[in-house]
This record gives C-alpha cells, sequence and structure tokens, in this order.
C-alpha cells in the first residue's frame, strides 16, 4: 500500500482507492464505459478510467437538478434544521457555519434560523443565484470551490456538504480543503451513497447510485472514516441508515 497521496496529475495514470490510498483494487463491474473497481482494504469503489476535468465540465453543463430541489423546499428545510441541530449536539466552538455546496441554499436558511452566523459556497452560479433570491434574509451565498474558499484563510465552527464528495474529483483536496476551514473543536456533518450498505445489490453496476461520471467514489464507512483521519477529523458518529447512504459528525482535532 501507498501512504503517500496522490495528486490530480495521477489521475489518469493509476487507479487507486480514494480513500485509504491502497492500489490494491478488484473489478466489481462496469457502467456505461466505466470499469468499477473495489478497494480490498476499505471496501471503497471508484470509477476507471478516472474521467479528465474536460469530461467533467462537459458532462456538467447538461446537469440540471436544480429544478427537482426547489420542488421539495418544505421537506428540505424540516430535514436540514435537524440535521444542524444535531451538529449543535457536538458544541462547536462558535457559531459561523458553512455550507459546502448549498445548492439553492436550504441549510444555510435553516442554520439562520438557529441563530447561526451561516453562509454557502457552491460551483454552480445558477444554484447561488436562485439561493440568494429564494433566501435572501439568510447568510451570504457565493460561487465557489471549497479549496478557493480554504485559501481565504476564514475559519468556520461548523462545516455542513451533502452529497457532495462522491461527485469531486480530488476527494483528497476536498477533504483537506474542509479540515482548513474548520476551526479547533469544529464540527463536520456529511452525507454520500454508502458502497458498504448491505441493501447495495450484489452486481454493484446496477445500484441506482452508480451513475458514472456524475458520482465517482462510492465510499463505505471504513473508507471515508480513513481520509477524515488523514486530515485531522475524526468520526463522532455515523447515522443508523436503513438506506444506502453515509450520514456522518466529524470533528477537527
Amino acid at each position: 500500500m501507498n501512504t503517500e497521496p496522490k495528486t490530480q496529475n495521477d489521475a489518469q495514470e493509476h487507479v487507486f482507492c480514494r480513500a485509504c490510498l491502497s492500489e490494491d483494487l478488484q473489478k466489481v463491474g462496469e457502467k456505461d464505459r466505466f470499469d468499477l473497481m473495489r478497494c480490498t482494504s476499505c471496501g471503497t469503489v471508484v470509477v476507471s478510467p478516472w474521467p479528465t476535468m474536460k469530461e467533467l465540465n462537459e458532462y456538467y453543463q447538461d446537469y440540471k437538478a436544480n429544478d427537482s430541489y426547489l420542488s421539495k423546499k418544505e421537506s428540505k428545510l424540516r430535514r436540514t434544521r435537524k440535521r444542524v441541530q444535531k451538529m449543535l449536539q457536538l458544541s462547536p466552538p462558535g457559531k459561523r457555519f458553512l455550507d459546502v455546496g448549498c445548492n439553492v441554499g436550504y441549510t444555510v436558511a435553516s442554520a439562520s434560523s438557529l441563530g447561526l452566523d451561516a453562509m454557502g459556497i457552491d460551483i454552480d452560479g445558477a444554484a447561488v443565484e436562485i439561493a440568494g433570491k429564494e433566501f435572501p434574509e439568510a447568510g451570504g451565498f457565493q460561487q465557489l470551490s471549497v479549496e478557493e474558499m480554504a485559501e481565504t484563510g476564514v475559519k468556520f465552527d461548523m462545516v455542513y456538504t451533502s452529497e457532495v464528495i462522491e461527485h469531486v474529483p480530488d476527494p483528497e483536496s476536498f477533504v483537506r480543503s474542509i479540515a482548513t476551514l474548520l476551526s479547533k473543536g469544529g464540527v463536520a456533518y456529511m452525507t454520500m451513497p454508502d458502497g458498504g450498505h448491505f441493501l447495495v445489490p450484489k452486481n454493484f453496476s446496477t445500484w441506482g447510485q452508480v451513475v458514472p461520471p456524475e458520482h465517482l467514489t462510492y465510499f463505505t464507512r471504513k473508507g471515508i472514516a480513513t481520509l477524515l483521519a488523514r486530515h485531522g477529523l475524526k468520526v463522532r458518529r455515523f447515522q443508523i441508515s436503513f438506506k444506502p447512504g453515509i450520514k456522518l459528525l466529524a470533528v477537527k482535532e
């Protein structure tokens, strides 16, 4: 096992686990033009070949999901409010809250309603514009990547990111940036598909979440905990989930 994280420049040349960095992977299926490779160490599944940034940019030019999010406004607000309340149970050091991949702003609105100093970022400019119009009384919204936000030097007491990490071309950089953004003792809440859940079909490629190049990494609990720990984030709690999804709370040590 190679213990040194790979860089994005290596992505198209090596097949390796984006969670624990092992290069010992076995093919468990294929979908479209992608092979599905499971890590024999942590169980995480990654696609191969790893897509280029050009390919991903072309794919997301036609990505339309904002309308479906807007149609579920009330239920989304209820759900995100409960999640923010769970973060508060871990006693973060302050009230600064960031939603990474904020989409149309539901979590930021929920955090603001709970008295937090909240803001959201997303690389989707259209979603950021909608968020500002839907929730003008909530915190600010900016079109930024998590890496760009981390470079500003700003710190947050809570970082929330839901159904984002499975999409990103560089999970290592993504988690490193979250860790950089968090103050010591800060709380992270993350959700993602669970590639190790007991309800995932034995024929992995038939699972509904397998939609490359939209989803690139299918983490297991062991896999995501390993990636987080590499950047000083300790999982405090995995929520029970009867559907194939991971919901976790972690603290920056």
